[in-house]
């Protein structure tokens, strides 16, 4: 019997993979797990998390969550680069302290009321000649929708395809495979300011970590805290932030409409400090311990400690005159998103309701009040499909970081889908060049 053909581990001349076991079968390859680290820049906080993923569609698993509070933005646009990039270092520093890990990279997100989306429409030719429609007509499509007319300082962040038309046939959720001579294609496109976007590069490369992909804190929301039965269905998201409010509606699978409100939770904080004669540390306290959105649940002889401006004054007052102070507010925040939704001309197209995330959520009372002003169903935003460490990145505050997190991920595992929206693209590229070269 002829020997077995013995294989060294550490010869290169018998590499590993060619491993001859007696009688056995050959090992797999272990797939190697693909790491995303999502960076959120908020306006009151910096949010980091380091996950790692396998597969498209699995639990994304938190490895490492740090944050820190941030004082370089303004309603979600970087006014001080030393200071983001200083808010950006600390987070990132005790993200990789839990991780055990170095951070090379990161899918950042944008926000500020520069950012909205429009409807646009894309037609070409299907090139092969047997008219079967392939993935590269979907790309020239999508592209040739991206044509459209928008001022020199502004730039497209998002392509979102909504859905396509084969030869007069619409409705199409998936064209690759048909046949066809014309191919058409409804998207949505976001833009946002050139100099937005490229100011939060600069931050991120400032702390030294390449881009990825730069996602509307909105779409990130979405990507973190809704489900796909939800999307499918119709479904209002409202990111309440410190700065600003995201407002994007879903409907058939894809977002129809992106909107950004001048308008958060820092407003609420304001108007408490003024009414109330307090610092806006005192009214941040006074926030998240006792206040409410709904008044009329306050009982009248409830008191709250308010500690006066310029001294150690502290004064008793109701509870209730808490509620009637920061409910107004709140309800002009739900009455602007609902305007958003009229405009997108899916009022009453929203059978999943809407879901309420983001830091400003937290607020007791944001549900009913939600509720009440939409006139449907209405629930608290939170990640989902997060694993690991989870708990460290629970709550909506981490709406946006943990959609980043996933988004990132199923860019990672080569997730192809057309219904999904198209980054930056060329243009991103050509941003990411020009920043480096310049620094």
């Amino acid at each position: 019997m002829a020997p077995q053909p013995t294989w060294s581990r550490y010869n290169p001349d018998n590499p590993p993979v060619d491993l001859v076991v007696p009688g056995g079968v050959p090992a797999q390859v272990l797939s190697r797990r693909k790491k995303t680290v999502g960076l959120d820049l908020g306006t009151s906080r910096v949010a980091v998390v380091i996950s790692e993923s396998d597969e498209p569609g699995a639990p994304v698993s938190i490895l490492g969550v740090g944050e820190s509070p941030s004082d370089g933005l303004r309603k979600g646009v970087v006014v001080n680069l030393d200071k983001t990039i200083a808010s950006i270092l600390a987070a990132t520093v005790a993200a990789e302290r839990m991780a055990g890990q170095r951070i090379e990279s990161v899918v950042v997100s944008l926000g500020g009321t520069h950012t909205w989306s429009q409807n646009s429409t894309g037609v070409v030719a299907v090139a092969h000649p047997d008219h079967e429609i392939g993935e590269d007509d979907v790309q020239r499509v999508v592209e040739a929708s991206r044509a459209i007319s928008i001022a020199s300082d502004r730039q497209v962040i998002h392509v979102i395809p909504r859905a396509y038309t084969v030869d007069g046939q619409d409705g199409v959720r998936d064209a690759v495979g048909m046949t066809g001579r014309r191919l058409e294609v409804e998207t949505n496109i976001v833009t946002g300011a050139q100099t937005a976007i490229q100011n939060v590069i600069k931050c991120v490369h400032g702390a030294g970590f390449d881009v990825e992909d730069v996602v509307c804190a909105g779409l990130a929301a979405g990507e973190g805290t809704l489900t796909q039965q939800e999307i499918e269905l119709g479904v209002c998201l409202v990111e309440i932030g410190a700065g600003t409010t995201n407002v994007v509606v879903y409907n058939e699978g894809t977002a129809r409409h992106l909107a950004v409100l001048p308008v958060g939770g820092n407003h609420v904080t304001s108007d408490i400090a003024i009414g109330l004669r307090t610092t806006l540390d005192e009214a941040e306290s006074l926030k998240l311990n006792y206040g409410h959105a709904l008044p009329e649940v306050i009982d009248h002889a409830e008191k709250v400690e308010v500690r006066q401006v310029g001294g150690d004054r502290i004064q008793a007052l109701p509870r209730r005159f808490l509620a009637e102070i920061i409910g107004p507010r709140m309800v002009e925040i739900f009455q602007m998103a609902r305007e958003e939704v009229r405009k997108s001309g899916f009022d009453q197209l929203l059978p999943a309701g809407v879901v309420v995330a983001g830091g400003g959520s937290r607020l007791m009372g944001t549900m009913d009040s939600a509720q009440a002003v939409f006139n449907t169903s209405a629930r608290l935003g939170q990640p989902l499909g997060l694993t690991g460490l989870a708990d460290k990145a629970h709550g909506p505050s981490f709406a946006v970081a943990g959609g980043l997190v996933k988004w990132g991920a199923r860019a990672h595992a080569g997730y192809s889908n057309t219904r999904q929206p198209a980054t930056f693209g060329n243009t991103y590229q050509k941003t990411v060049r020009w920043l480096r070269d310049f620094f």
